[in-house]
């Protein structure tokens, strides 16, 4: 069978197999975000507004709202292992159910029945510059994207390796101590590769195959399903489909993986050159932060981005430019459904897995052509991943999916056994890539298949069967409790975010001028310094 990408470099694995450096294989530090639709008893989008039990949508570090109004948004901090931080997000999700009434959270990644566009809420951040900025810049998005196809969610992983690990790999690859911009090249080497496999992550973790008729999805490959139901016969994740969180406006722009110079410099170029059709949408008016491709850099629709944590009012080109990348951000997961938190710990070893095998391997720089091929591969294991006829694209060259899946897993089995030296993992990275081995070898397993399945043999709806799925993940939470101490930091930290957006607020002195000058994103600073 020929391989995928080369083996991990045989000098690299050789150093990190020396005593006491195979943990720096396995250290890195883990952070999650999901975001998940609240709904009432019945299974409709929430018309309530966030619960100021939960605190300040602007200011809480934890708990805030993507983009609706009902669109909770969970971020845990980042730690050393994968246990603490699913643990944070459960407590976060316990808290949660402790201040939402009968409400619930909706368990999958396409949303719950919904109204008519201009019936779903945009989120609210009070009327301090910031708050009406990101109220402003969402706006944009409903008029850009639609507001239905906003309320879809999702998964985030953020990752970020050991310098251990990063250096061991700049010393043996590039001949030199580890630095901000060798860090930021062997993380875009990483991102290049996981693009070039990432079908594999759609199809073994893709649980967003069927919708609600209300989302108003036409295409050619929907067909009815169960009462109120359409699915896409072997889809995997609709999700991230071209009816899904998508742009075919910004599928043209080619932004550059071959460097943070390049990277930053496309960027740039999209968040400062106006599209003609968004001017339909005013700015001065406060419709859109601007006319621009992007109004900032977050709206780009990425399956993974580089990141650096911005100082203060710093821009994140500005903070990626200044001091490289420092982790990655890995969008592309849809929520698990049978999950009460949307994710498990079997899913991330294999994604943890998979990134250390794309940063081992080589990485050939991207030109567009072998990018537009990404799309296309995107577009066939989202829509048609289940067909085992299917074949996509890689390095230009095609491979039955099967077949190409088969081979990923072989040569990433070496890297489990690995991580699994490490005594306290028991095996846990063998057993997370034996779960994919056995998706592989029985499709009936995969997530997608699964909620086909449920929903035929219930004979219920896609609104009936989420609305059962939440309520039962609803009474898991609130038969948990948190310890008293933990319960009143919770506590605290809400009601400390509602006295931090009280007191921006209250500092600034908001005129008619500055409202209008003050908001919306000039871009001709957005990227002064940026490009080197």
């Amino acid at each position: 069978m020929k391989k995928v990408l080369s083996k991990y470099y045989k000098d690299t694995a050789k150093e990190l197999l020396v005593p006491g450096r195979v943990n720096c294989l396995n250290s890195a530090k883990h952070g999650l975000e999901r975001e998940a639709l609240r709904i009432d008893s019945k299974g409709k989008l929430s018309k309530l507004d966030h619960p100021k039990e939960l605190g300040s949508s602007l200011t809480h570090p934890k708990i805030k709202t993507d983009f609706a109004e009902p669109q909770i948004e969970y971020a845990t901090g980042a730690y050393q292992t994968l246990e603490k931080t699913l643990q944070e997000l459960e407590d976060l999700h316990v808290f949660t159910f402790q201040n939402i009434g009968d409400e619930s959270l909706w368990p999958f990644s396409m949303p719950s029945p919904l109204p008519e566009e201009k019936k779903i809420p945009i989120g609210k951040y009070g009327k301090s510059i910031e708050g009406r900025k990101k109220h402003i810049y969402r706006k944009g998005l409903g008029h850009r994207y639609g507001r239905k196809m906003q309320t879809i969610s999702g998964v985030h992983y953020n990752i970020s390796f050991d310098k251990c690990l990063l250096s061991t790999v700049s010393e043996v690859r590039y001949g030199k101590p580890l630095d901000p911009f060798t860090q930021s090249e062997i993380y875009f080497d990483t991102i290049r590769n996981f693009y070039r496999v990432s079908p594999i992550l759609f199809y073994l973790f893709g649980s967003s195959s069927l919708i609600d008729k209300s989302f108003g999805a036409k295409a050619k490959g929907l067909r009815p399903f169960t009462k109120d139901t359409l699915n896409a016969e072997k889809a995997t994740s609709l999700r991230l489909s071209s009816i899904g969180y998508t742009s075919k406006v910004q599928s043209k722009l080619n932004i550059s993986l071959n460097s943070l110079k390049e990277y930053v410099g496309d960027m740039c170029y999209a968040v400062s050159k106006p599209y003609a059709p968004y001017k339909n949408f005013s700015s001065t008016s406060q419709e859109q932060l601007n006319d621009n491709i992007l109004q900032i850099e977050n709206e780009l629709y990425s399956l993974v981005r580089p990141k650096q944590i911005p100082k203060g009012e710093e821009r994140v080109l500005d903070a990626l430019s200044t001091r490289g990348v420092e982790y990655l951000e890995i969008r592309l997961l849809d929520v698990l459904p049978f999950s009460p938190i949307g994710v498990d710990e079997t899913e991330l070893r294999f994604v943890h897995l998979l990134l250390l095998y794309c940063l081992l391997s080589d990485s050939p720089k991207a030109k567009p052509e072998e990018m537009r091929e990404w799309r296309k591969n995107q577009d066939k294991v989202t829509w048609r991943g289940r067909d085992p006829e299917l074949n996509i694209s890689f390095l230009g060259k095609d491979w039955n999916f099967r077949d190409f899946i088969f081979s990923v897993l072989t040569e990433l089995q070496p890297i489990a056994d690995l991580l699994d030296l490490k005594e306290s993992n028991h095996g846990k990275f063998n057993l997370s890539w034996e779960a994919q081995w056995e998706k592989w070898a029985d499709p009936s397993l995969l997530h997608s298949t699964q909620t086909e399945v449920d929903l035929m043999i219930n004979q219920m709806s896609y609104a009936d069967f989420g609305t059962s799925l939440s309520k039962s993940h609803a009474l898991y939470f609130r038969e948990k409790q948190l310890s008293n101490n933990l319960l009143e930091e919770y506590k605290k930290m809400a009601e400390d975010s509602i006295e931090e957006q009280k007191s921006i607020e209250a500092r600034e002195v908001i005129s008619k001028i500055s409202e209008t000058r003050t908001i919306l994103v000039n871009p001709l600073e957005l990227c002064s310094g940026s490009i080197g």
